[in-house]
C-alpha cells in the first residue's frame, strides 16, 4: 500500500501531538518524534520543518477546525435560548487536551505561534461578541448585558482555568459550570 504526502504529514501530525501529551512542549525533539513516526530525520525535516513549524502547523490546524465548528455553532438557525445553554459545550471544545498541555509554555517559547494564537483568537472572540450582540437585539439577554465584557469574563474564566487545573478533564468540568452559570445570570 503506498501512502502519499497527505497521509504522512497526518501521521507526522498525530505523533508530534501523541508524544506532547506524554511529555510536554520540552520533553521532546525532532530525535525522538522520528522514532515516534518510524521515519529518518532528515526525511521530518523536508516534511514539516523544523519543532516550531510543526507545532505551529498544528495549532494552526487546531485553531481553524475550532473555528470552523464555532462559526457553524453561532449561526445555527434556532432558538437563541437553546444556543446560549449549548455554547458553553463549544467553548470547552476549543480548548482540545493538545492546546491544554502546550497552553502554559507555548507562547514564551514561540513568538510567531503566539502571535498566530492571538490572532485566531481575535477571530474567535469576534464570533463570540456576535452571537451575544445577536441576544441583546433579539431582547434575550439582560438590559445592562454587554458582549465586549461578556467576552472578557470568558477569556478570564478560561484562561485561569488552563492554568490552574490539573488536567484537561477538571478543566472541562470546572469552566463547563462557570460558564453555564455565567450564561444564566446573563439571560432573561
Amino acid at each position: 500500500m503506498k501512502i502519499d504526502n497527505a497521509d504522512i504529514k497526518r501521521i507526522v501530525f498525530e505523533s508530534a501531538q501523541n508524544i506532547l501529551l506524554r511529555r510536554g512542549l520540552k520533553g521532546w525533539n525532532m530525535n525522538d518524534l522520528a522514532n515516534e513516526c518510524g521515519m529518518a530525520k532528515g526525511t521530518l525535516y523536508k516534511i514539516i520543518g523544523n519543532k516550531e513549524d510543526l507545532l505551529y502547523r498544528c495549532y494552526e490546524d487546531t485553531f481553524k477546525t475550532n473555528l470552523r465548528s464555532i462559526r457553524k455553532y453561532v449561526n445555527l438557525e434556532a432558538e437563541y435560548s437553546e444556543l446560549l445553554v449549548g455554547l458553553a459545550t463549544q467553548i470547552i471544545g476549543v480548548v482540545d487536551e493538545f492546546v491544554f498541555v502546550a497552553s502554559k509554555n507555548i507562547r514564551t517559547e514561540y513568538p510567531r505561534i503566539s502571535q498566530m494564537i492571538d490572532d485566531n483568537i481575535k477571530e474567535y472572540h469576534n464570533l463570540i461578541i456576535a452571537f451575544f450582540e445577536k441576544g441583546i437585539q433579539q431582547n434575550k439577554l439582560k438590559v445592562n448585558a454587554d458582549a465586549h465584557l461578556i467576552i472578557g469574563i470568558i477569556d478570564s474564566l478560561i484562561n485561569s482555568n488552563l492554568m490552574n487545573c490539573k488536567d484537561v478533564i477538571e478543566y472541562e468540568a470546572k469552566t463547563e459550570q462557570q460558564l453555564s452559570f455565567l450564561f444564566e445570570v446573563i439571560k432573561k
